[in-house]
């Protein structure tokens, strides 16, 4: 009856990890599909981490703990760096988190290794693989904790990628403990269920419609001419007119904005689609996103920013003469238009014409 129970066990065992191996090479065709798709650098960084992933659970199911170790830490450390990445380019600069709390790491490590021998876990067990994937257990706490400062509505998928990874971690850190309990398959099958689970939410995040500008068929055309302008706030009335059927992507102040179109509100205060006005990455990224959609739907696409003198304010002359300058050449390369809307009293002479050499 026990070699019956032992049978049974193991084959549990190589089900969960059949099942956890499927889920993450899964995971890992949808990542590569939509990197190749949208060319969006960190999904590439997280399609690179499932792989180590699938090595780590299969260093681990026949039993290399050097496998275990080296894929562990392969897999805690590009998915790290993929989210360090991410919050670079989405974090809201209001919210950053202190990128240096990191140099806890090595302290927390070594408390918590001397914790386990205090608790008499084995030297042996403690001298292998365990404080590897302990490490690695650190950097996906990281990670989530990096997730969770991410407060944004329209992003609840991160929020809830955040908690899971935090999670992770801690099931992670419990290694040593886990590897000599008297119950192997309990803890193999939640650490299969919790990968599942991220990787849903990964792949949700990776496939968001967070870069989908045009989700309905457009039926205006843009007759404006490629490249980038500076217009009055009387053309910008006419052109709201004009264009009030297609989806612009606006980056602005004022609320008098066509239902059509996908507007950022630049503000310090917290609401949701706010941008803060320092954030000139995320705004460059989400306008070269714009434009490259647009392109493959046959489309002019439209960037509008209606208060180029609001982030003048928090960002000094020459910031944004180099933003306003890449997303002209975003707009010439993929065939857009760039149209800064502007108060010419606001500007001194040589900013002015600064301006105009730049975007005319």
């Amino acid at each position: 009856m026990l070699e019956a129970l032992g049978m049974y066990e193991n084959g549990i065992l190589q089900v969960a990890c059949l099942w956890s191996v499927a889920v993450a090479a899964g995971t890992l065709g949808v990542l590569v599909y939509t990197y190749l798709r949208h060319k969006i650098k960190v999904l590439g960084i997280w399609a690179i981490s499932w792989m180590f992933f699938i090595l780590m659970q299969i260093s681990f199911y026949i039993g290399s703990k050097d496998g275990v170790a080296a894929f562990y830490s392969f897999f805690s450390g590009t998915l790290l760096y993929g989210v360090l990445l991410y919050f670079r380019d989405h974090a809201d600069v209001r919210n950053s988190l202190k990128l240096e709390i990191i140099g806890i790491t090595p302290p927390l490590f070594v408390v918590y290794i001397l914790t386990l021998k205090h608790l008499g876990i084995s030297e042996g067990l403690l001298s292998n693989e365990a404080p590897y994937v302990v490490l690695s257990g650190i950097f996906f706490l990281f990670s989530g904790l990096v997730f969770l400062t991410m407060e944004r509505e329209w992003k609840r998928n991160v929020f809830y990628l955040g908690i899971l990874l935090m999670i992770f971690g801690l099931f992670v850190i419990t290694y040593p403990l886990r590897i000599s309990s008297e119950t192997p398959l309990v803890w193999i099958s939640v650490g299969s269920v919790l990968s599942v689970v991220i990787a849903f939410f990964m792949i949700t995040l990776a496939t968001s419609k967070e870069f989908l500008f045009f989700e309905k068929q457009v039926g205006v055309r843009v007759t404006l001419e490629p490249g980038g302008r500076l217009i009055t706030l009387d053309e910008y009335q006419v052109l709201k007119e004009e264009l009030k059927e297609f989806p612009v992507l606006a980056f602005v102040r004022s609320l008098n904005i066509p239902e059509p179109w996908k507007a950022y509100f630049l503000s310090t205060e917290e609401r949701k689609n706010s941008i803060y006005p320092t954030n000139l990455a995320y705004m460059a990224q989400l306008a070269s996103e714009y434009f490259k959609e647009a392109e493959k739907k046959g489309l002019r696409g439209v960037v509008v920013i209606d208060c180029p003198e609001y982030l003048l304010m928090y960002n000094g002359f020459e910031s944004i003469a180099k933003f306003l300058a890449s997303l002209k050449d975003f707009a010439i390369s993929y065939g857009g238009v760039l149209l800064i809307v502007i108060d010419e009293s606001a500007w001194n002479t040589y900013q002015l014409a600064i301006l105009k050499r730049v975007l005319e």
